[in-house]
């Protein structure tokens, strides 16, 4: 059974821009079907929404504050919280704060697909959202405002 120091591997920019990944556990370092990232969230960046079609993946927050969407619900979660985001379900993370936030994605399989999705309704880039509200998109606006 290998023993992974964090400190041995190597991170990379993330899939968005603001994201950092760490691949802690993989085929590579011997796992049979776990995959586990460790992701870091710049200041007002995001992990873009996706689903995972075929796999349920563990959100847990290590560090740092997250507005989080599962599914059709938004919620704010700190260090402690996991999300469960079942296979099929759309998720998503932004971090709001002044602090990097850091988070784990652990996956029962190395066969992770993710699908970028974008939720009807959203304006996501599109300048007359942000003209009349003052937010790139509805998602963007803080917890609790309304449309």
């Amino acid at each position: 059974m290998p023993i992974i120091n964090k400190q041995d591997l190597s991170k990379e920019a993330g899939a968005a821009p603001g994201l950092e990944t760490c691949l802690l556990v993989s085929a590579g370092q011997g796992s049979q079907s776990l995959h586990i990232e460790e992701v870091t969230v710049a200041p007002n960046a995001r992990i873009p929404r996706c689903i995972n079609p075929h796999t349920e993946v563990a959100v847990i927050v290590q560090e740092g504050r997250l507005d989080a969407i599962l599914g059709r619900v938004r919620m704010t979660i700190g260090p402690g919280d996991t999300v469960l985001a079942p296979a099929g379900t759309a998720h998503g993370f932004l971090n709001r704060s002044e602090e990097p936030a850091r988070v784990l994605f652990i996956f029962p399989t190395h066969q992770v697909e993710q699908v970028p999705v974008s939720i009807p309704g959203s304006t996501t880039g599109f300048p007359s959202e942000k003209g009349l509200s003052g937010y790139q998109s509805p998602q963007d606006r803080p917890l609790g405002e309304r449309s």
